[in-house]
């Protein structure tokens, strides 16, 4: 079996790049592989080069006939994946949605181009009137646009994608249910991989980043985003009383979005930046307590939240979307309600003070990755779905 698989890859600053080149190698053992790529990069890992060919994406050049398969990775970061959803639109074939709602990604091209037009008969063709009212609200530069509204799950404006796709890879039911409804081809789920946990060395890590002997090292990470809760956190940080901690977030604030926090409930914490994997992964091996809240729900999965858990972390997440489908024995749950606040103060509370649950939590986390998430397991799901959407297109 020959695939073309579309995805960024690093340096291109996407999850989706770090999902994509740890697939890719066992991916391999399954199917030859080609890797079309925007043109403007080359891959920061030279090893990818000599395992894959590594193709510049052309589209008079591209000949999809010579694959079995072409495997397409859509997601809501419109400058790494622009050139997927042009070749998509002319080349359909099956597409791994990693973000459900691509409002996100039809603004920034609008933003990218400047042509509005698109983007506002897109709306009106799937939303009419609605429609039309998310389009204006966007051109206004509304202060809460559609993609942090808890409406986002209703007006995903992902029809366009699906509409082109020959079979649709998800990540999880949540999504899977909605996207049903938008198409008859084949749909699959597929859980967002774990992975084969590093080891670091913990102690200087949490010696460089400050954490003294009694303190608890919590760790937030990825891009901040105003649904990721940082308002609730900080506010549930600076109840705490008695709990000597470290709050560290290991992502880029590209939005400058904490600056916009309440300066009343303001805590110390570090933001370190966009890190390397390696580098993400040694601060959350390093922490005694993860947090990955997410609210409204873009019907995203995370990678981060199956890497915390893999290193057999506690984590606190929102009792929503593919979050909620986590068994609640290997994650702590919850609710975006008029408690939020108070629960992940408890939460911490509990896990800073019994260091057994946290170590329970923890255990049961990394257990359920391996065993549910594998990576090895993933592969064969991608591998078996690939093989039904070419056997039913000839």
């Amino acid at each position: 079996m020959k695939v073309a698989v579309f995805s960024p890859l690093n340096p291109v600053k996407s999850g989706i790049s770090d999902y994509t080149e740890e697939l890719l190698p066992e991916l391999a053992k399954e199917a030859a592989l080609d890797i079309y790529i925007d043109g403007g990069y080359k891959p920061s890992n030279p090893g990818l080069a000599e395992q894959y060919r590594i193709i510049a994406f052309d589209a008079e050049s591209f000949e999809p006939e010579a694959y079995d398969a072409v495997l397409y990775h859509m997601g809501n970061f419109y400058d790494a994946h622009r050139y997927i959803y042009e070749c998509l639109k002319r080349f359909p074939g099956i597409v791994v949605l990693h973000d459900y709602v691509m409002q996100g990604f039809y603004a920034e091209r609008y933003v990218a181009t400047g042509n509005f037009h698109p983007y506002q008969h897109l709306l009106e063709k799937y939303y009419g009137e609605k429609g039309r009212e998310i389009a204006q609200s966007i051109k206004d530069r509304s202060p809460v646009p559609i993609w942090e509204s808890p409406e986002a799950v209703q007006f995903p404006l992902c029809e366009e994608i699906i509409a082109h796709a020959r079979g649709v890879v998800v990540h999880s039911r949540f999504v899977h249910d909605r996207i049903r409804e938008l198409t008859t081809a084949p749909i699959t789920v597929i859980p967002q991989h774990g992975h084969i946990p590093l080891e670091f060395d913990t102690a200087s890590i949490r010696q460089n980043l400050g954490v003294v002997d009694g303190e608890l090292l919590i760790c937030a990470a990825g891009y901040v985003s105003r649904n990721k809760r940082y308002k609730q956190i900080m506010a549930a940080l600076h109840e705490l009383r008695g709990i000597p901690y470290r709050f560290v977030i290991a992502g880029e604030d590209r939005g400058r979005i904490l600056d916009e926090l309440p300066q009343e409930n303001r805590v110390d914490f570090q933001v370190l930046g966009h890190l390397p994997l390696k580098e993400m992964e040694s601060v959350m091996c390093a922490s005694d307590i993860c947090i990955n809240l997410r609210y409204p729900t873009m019907g995203e999965s995370s990678g981060v939240l199956a890497r915390m858990m893999g290193y057999g972390k506690p984590v606190l997440v929102t009792n929503l979307g593919s979050y909620a489908e986590f068994p609640d024995y290997a994650v702590l749950k919850i609710d975006a309600d008029l408690d939020e606040t108070e629960m992940i103060k408890r939460f911490i509370c509990a896990l800073a003070q019994d260091e057994d649950f946290r170590l329970s939590v923890g255990r049961e986390a990394g257990a359920y990755v391996e065993q549910e998430c594998s990576i090895l397991k993933c592969v064969e799901l991608y591998t078996r779905f690939i093989r039904e959407c070419t056997e039913g297109d000839q």
